[in-house]
């Protein structure tokens, strides 16, 4: 950071916010750069909020990606609405991404989250892709039914987080939002999440790209050991994938093995990218009954917030 830019710098919070597969993951990795978050074309990829951090010369981000707004109609997706509302506290701005081929980007649980928010929101249109890039960014938001008002919005932007076009555009549009200061994070750092953490991403995108049908959401991912040796630069990483039924075990599994092999072995190499360092990566399959319906396993598995807890701002 050069020091004709230091009086200006700006730095601030934001967060992502939209339904499910609305494309908040792939923005967070292109702003980035860097692969951080895990993308799916199954929504409901994102089960935690993660944080990537944005730094250049003029700016600081700290890019909070919320998990999909869905109805809380099971323990599951009660802690997720509740990772979502703990996400938006202390944030400086939020950003309400939609997806361009939705023909209803915004449902009752998403006007619900909206109407709570206290702070400048700006829309992103995601996924303006082929076709869609040749036109006007209006003609974007006369498709959606119910006809769709911008006018809450302190900005609009078209993106194409896939391809990385309007990202520059967006970074203007949260700029006024930040406060000028000094950055909040090193500005070599890239995430607020631990190397465990990342493993665990990483390992949840592969189970999600490998399975078909809805056995992805009946696996949770643990780490029961994350050792790092020092001589020769290897981690050794022993997961344990959680089932909700026995019989599911065999189909994560597969024949002879293949399936698992197939989730370590792509995971292994997401995970060595990250690190920069070999990887032993094991993976072992358990049941645990009905996981998504036990309040003290989301607690466990890291989807749920302790209860009683203090809430803590950003700033």
């Amino acid at each position: 950071m050069s020091e004709s830019n230091t009086e200006q710098f700006r730095a601030g919070f934001v967060a992502f916010l939209g339904k499910p597969n609305a494309g908040k993951s792939t923005l967070l990795n292109a702003l980035l750069g860097e692969k951080v978050a895990a993308v799916s074309p199954r929504p409901q990829t994102t089960q935690k909020k993660l944080a990537g951090i944005y730094t250049d010369e003029t700016r600081q981000v700290v890019l909070v990606d919320l998990p999909g707004i869905v109805a809380p109609e099971d323990p599951l997706r009660a802690a997720l609405a509740a990772n979502i509302t703990r996400g938006l506290e202390g944030v400086d701005a939020v950003v309400h991404l939609i997806d361009a081929g939705d023909e209803n980007p915004v449902g009752p649980a998403v006007i619900e989250v909206l109407g709570r928010i206290q702070v400048p929101v700006i829309l992103a249109i995601n996924k303006l892709d082929g076709a869609r890039a040749k036109r006007p960014l209006e003609e974007a938001t006369k498709r959606f039914q119910p006809p769709f008002d911008t006018s809450r919005y302190h900005a609009v932007v078209g993106i194409s987080a896939l391809q990385r076009r309007g990202l520059d555009e967006l970074l203007k549009a949260i700029d006024p939002h930040l406060q000028i200061g000094e950055p909040l994070y090193d500005v070599e750092q890239l995430v607020d999440a631990s190397l465990r953490e990342l493993a665990i991403e990483m390992i949840r995108e592969k189970v999600f790209e490998t399975l078909q049908d809805e056995l992805p959401y009946a696996v949770a991912v643990a780490i029961e050991e994350f050792t790092e040796h020092p001589e020769p630069r290897k981690v050794y990483i022993r997961g344990i994938l959680y089932v909700e039924r026995e019989s599911q075990k065999g189909i994560l599994i597969g024949s002879g093995g293949s399936l698992m092999k197939k989730i370590s072995s792509a995971a292994r190499r997401e995970i060595e990218r990250l690190m920069g360092r070999e990887v032993y990566l094991e993976l072992w399959v358990k049941e645990r009954k009905n996981w998504r319906r036990n309040a003290n396993d989301l607690l466990q598995f890291g989807v749920a917030a302790p209860m009683g807890k203090k809430k803590q701002k950003h700033r």
